[in-house]
């Protein structure tokens, strides 16, 4: 407990892992865990392909027949991190902290289709509330735990005679 966290170490202190009770739940939390895992190659396969897409019409000499928007891997990796989320025993705030992220990231997908510069921008301020919410959230709880450190190490310097 005494330790300070670092970014993207969510998942080390979750609470005790729970067992779903029942068939609905089991099956809920198997169709939520593979959509997350199929999002997460969507996100992965579509980001190298647009990647790669860069590049190949240069090196066979014209361009790919089709395109993906940026929209489709920040989607797909908004959806898997929020179908992961809530699959797995966590604290409120860790829960907090995922599902603003992946909120975050599917609404930074979604502004890739759409055209009216108003709702653009309004999403882009959504965004940026998220991701500065979710950052805010982990700095205070580093803060915290640091304040708590102190005392904690002090006691083990003791003990150990320095």
């Amino acid at each position: 407990m005494g330790q300070v966290s670092k970014p993207f170490d969510e998942f080390e202190d979750a609470v005790a892992p729970g067992v779903p009770r029942g068939i609905v739940a089991r099956w809920t939390l198997a169709a939520l865990r593979l959509i997350s895992f199929v999002s997460l190659w969507t996100a992965i396969g579509t980001a190298a392909f647009i990647i790669l897409s860069h590049g190949v019409p240069g090196i066979i000499g014209r361009p790919l027949p089709f395109s993906v928007k940026s929209g489709v891997p920040l989607l797909a990796i908004g959806l898997s991190y929020i179908s992961l989320v809530v699959t797995l025993p966590r604290s409120p705030s860790q829960y907090l902290v995922g599902i603003l992220v992946g909120v975050a990231f599917v609404l930074w997908g979604s502004e890739q289709f759409l055209k009216n510069r108003e709702i653009i921008s309004f999403i882009d301020d959504c965004v940026v509330f998220l991701f500065v919410t979710d950052l805010s959230i982990v700095i205070r709880r580093n803060f915290r735990e640091c304040a708590h450190e102190g005392p904690v190490r002090e006691a083990g310097m003791k003990k150990r005679g320095k």
